[in-house]
């Protein structure tokens, strides 16, 4: 059973700080806790780390109005930057309105959209048809225009204007996340100068994130038997290399970033063997020996790389490139949870939450963030 804790409610930032980069920062590293604020970052780092960050930007995909509400989470047919119509899928409420053949309208001064119900998709997600005019506005356009920040659930308030930019990092560029990759959020370019200044290199990774992100475990006694979700990435051959040929430990920002980093090790691995896959398998590492080195593995890479990724990272994961790792704190019973268990151990995330919990820490996404070194 992977280790979870309580929650008090009260501990979960509803807003975030007026100036990102003064959220308190954690540092766990050889069994030693430190507390500085994310300001600092650079000073608890070595010249030579390799900052990895993910640059996915989070699209406005709560529709709403009144009590109805759409959460795009996919588009089955289309794309974010192609026009009208396409089929959406989303999170839908009430389940009555929608599935009786619900249909609503946006109209704004120059773009108008029309989302009707199609059918259930799975059990959580419906489809949708989705026109607007003029139809050649790109459906990110049209989403920009009418759509909210897809707060998750456990922020319980309606998104205010200012989330629309402080849900998003600072160096958010590829459009297609319907949640932040929140440990980003603490960056800023102050926070990237003093970085610079160290000497430490930065470089991007794509991993749009689903709504994955905020399932719970469905089967806390068992975990591996969790559905874990898939997540598509770009990595580009610039960011190939550093992780090829560069020196240094590599840190992570966020558990989307690491979960791109390592799943390169697998699928390279498995092209090395001759293997081609679609979808990272989530369990891969259980059933395939971690018996290659990892700039071989990432040698059998091509020179910029896409895929869809399932990797599910639980205790007794063999980490092959990830030193280090920047993450906010997350909910109980949750994958990420594990991921961070696995990541410094049973001992590593008692000490690190019990530190967090008893020292007034904020928690969640706009909470404060943590610093941890592998052991």
């Amino acid at each position: 059973m992977l280790w979870s804790y309580e929650l008090p409610p009260e501990r979960i930032a509803h807003y975030p700080l007026p100036e990102r980069h003064n959220a308190r920062l954690l540092i766990y590293q050889q069994g030693q806790i430190q507390e500085s604020i994310f300001l600092h970052l650079d000073e608890y780092l070595p010249p030579h780390t390799r900052l990895f960050y993910n640059d996915s930007q989070v699209i406005p995909a709560r529709l709403r109005q009144g009590k109805y509400e759409v959460l795009v989470t996919e588009i089955e047919s289309g794309s974010w930057n192609s026009g009208s119509p396409q089929v959406w899928r989303g999170l839908f409420r009430p389940g009555k309105f929608w599935r009786r053949g619900g249909e609503m309208t946006w109209e704004g001064s120059n773009l108008s959209l029309r989302l009707r119900w199609l059918s259930d998709a799975d059990e959580r997600q419906g489809r949708f048809s989705a026109e607007w005019t003029p139809p050649i506005a790109s459906a990110l356009e049209v989403l920009q225009a009418f759509g909210l920040p897809p707060l998750p659930p456990y922020i319980h308030r309606e998104p205010s204007p200012e989330d629309k930019e402080r849900y998003q990092t600072f160096y958010a560029k590829e459009p297609g996340s319907v949640a932040a990759p929140t440990a980003g959020l603490h960056f800023t370019s102050a926070v990237w100068e003093k970085l610079t200044r160290r000497g430490i290199q930065v470089y991007p990774v794509t991993l749009h994130v689903g709504i994955g992100t905020f399932l719970p475990l469905k089967t806390p006694d068992a975990p591996e038997k969790h559905p874990m979700h898939a997540e598509t990435f770009f990595v580009k051959k610039e960011t190939l290399f550093a992780l090829q040929q560069g020196e240094g430990p590599i840190l992570c920002v966020g558990t989307t970033t690491l979960r791109v980093i390592e799943s390169l090790y697998w699928i390279g691995l498995l092209r090395h063997r001759g293997m081609e896959v679609s979808t990272l398998p989530s369990l891969i590492w259980k059933e395939v020996a971690a018996d290659l080195p990892p700039r071989e593995a990432l040698a059998a890479l091509p020179e910029n790389i896409s895929g869809t990724t399932a990797l599910y990272i639980l205790p007794g994961y063999p980490f092959q490139l990830a030193d280090a790792l920047i993450t906010n704190f997350h909910l109980p019973g949750s994958t990420l949870l594990g991921l961070v268990e696995a990541f410094i151990g049973r001992e590593g995330i008692e000490a690190v939450y019990t530190y967090a919990l008893e020292n007034g820490f904020r928690f969640l996404s706009y909470g404060d963030t943590s610093l941890l070194w592998r052991p």
